[in-house]
């Protein structure tokens, strides 16, 4: 009996060494996300995603015995909105998450550098997030290297592809997601016609008649989901077959693209993030909770990327011994910053990742095709590094 109080006592020691002497009774993880606004519905499954990791974690015992809650933080798309509340947040928060979208991170971010803090923005390219390094993280490689071997890899399937029309608009990391398609083409010695699609377009008709016009092979989309699918559902009338032949970038791959394209977008392919085949307990009851709660819509490619955030958030807590006591507050969101710039094995929800100097360098990309109106698996391409 003896022996076992003395076991006991060990391990209590042991575990208050691991998670310090923590003084908070509830973690708060500020997100600053666009909630209302145009991207509103972007907004709500990024933050539906990072809310439903802090229940798991609570319904598992917490962040170091202490319960965590994400507290939505709306920017409403308003870059001078996200400064104001940045500058609310960086008095004495740990940690956050965001901001969302790219106009937003630009205004707010250096904020939270130079007070400090880490803000994860887990939904932006590389090129957006590593301004901002130490004080967040990337979630992808260089678009350049993490997309050109993805594209070059779709193209590769056909022999018969010279020409390629890009349909591009003019938002956020999108310009630059194309400007990596570009280099695959070039790659691969392919003609390439670029078609800009204004943000403002309701009529899809006139650019897709001038783009046909140059007898492409294949299509490229990088225009979001519904201007996307009335541009596909344009080619059909004007007599395209060869569905297989466009591709859909990653931000498009949202209800939208599947409720506006109906059965004209069967056969298309997409490429993101997430891969709906995937089949393990913790991603099926992600899958089904989301499904559940969203008309059971399928869940769109970037909705895990805030929930693989908090559980990094929690990791880098409960391995670095940090507390929450505001008079260690500058110690321990250096703490939390050089953690997850270098963190290995990091178990996300889909798959295991490493982090090097702040970038995450290890993770696969999919290519998909449209069958009976869902997503069946075509091609992985990992990383080459």
């Amino acid at each position: 009996m003896k022996k076992l109080v003395t076991v006991l006592v060990l391990l209590l020691v042991a575990a208050t060494a691991s998670f310090g002497q923590v003084v908070v009774k509830e973690w708060t993880i500020p997100f600053l996300n666009s909630l209302t606004g145009a991207i509103a519905s972007i907004g709500e499954y990024l933050h539906w995603g990072a809310n439903y990791a802090a229940e798991e974690i609570n319904a598992a015992g917490g962040i170091a015995g202490k319960p965590v809650k994400v507290v939505g933080v709306d920017t409403a798309l308003d870059p001078q909105k996200g400064s104001v509340e940045m500058a609310r947040l960086v008095k004495d928060s740990l940690v956050a998450l965001g901001p969302v979208p790219e106009p937003v991170i630009m205004a707010a971010m250096p904020i939270a550098v130079e007070n400090g803090m880490v803000s994860i923005t887990a939904t932006t390219s590389y090129e957006y997030a590593a301004p901002y390094f130490p004080w967040t993280i990337s979630w992808f490689p260089p678009t350049k290297d993490r997309l050109a071997p993805l594209i070059e890899a779709w193209l590769k399937q056909y022999t018969d592809i010279k020409s390629v029309v890009q349909f591009i608009e003019p938002y956020g990391a999108w310009p630059g997601m194309a400007a990596a398609h570009t280099v695959a083409l070039g790659n691969l010695k392919l003609k390439e016609v670029k078609v800009d699609v204004p943000q403002d377009a309701v009529a899809f008709g006139p650019i897709v008649v001038k783009a046909m016009s140059q007898n492409p092979d294949a299509v490229i989309l990088a225009c979001n989901a519904q201007k996307a699918a009335k541009i596909i559902l344009e080619m059909k009338n004007l007599g395209w077959t060869k569905m297989n032949h466009i591709l859909v970038f990653s931000s498009a791959d949202t209800p939208e693209l599947y409720t506006t394209g109906g059965k004209a977008i069967e056969g298309v392919q997409i490429y993101n993030y997430t891969n709906d085949a995937l089949s393990t307990p913790r991603w099926d009851a992600f899958k089904k909770a989301y499904m559940a709660s969203h008309n059971n819509t399928q869940v769109p490619s970037l909705a895990p990327n805030y929930y693989d955030a908090v559980y990094m958030v929690k990791e880098a807590i409960e391995k670095t011994g940090i507390t929450g006591d505001p008079k260690k507050l500058k110690e321990e969101r250096k703490k939390i910053a050089d953690y997850i710039a270098n963190v290995k094995g990091f178990k996300g929800l889909l798959f295991d990742w490493d982090n090097i100097n702040g970038v995450a360098m290890t993770k696969p990309t999919y290519i998909f095709q449209i069958v009976d109106g869902k997503k069946k698996l075509v091609l992985e391409v990992k990383p080459k590094l």
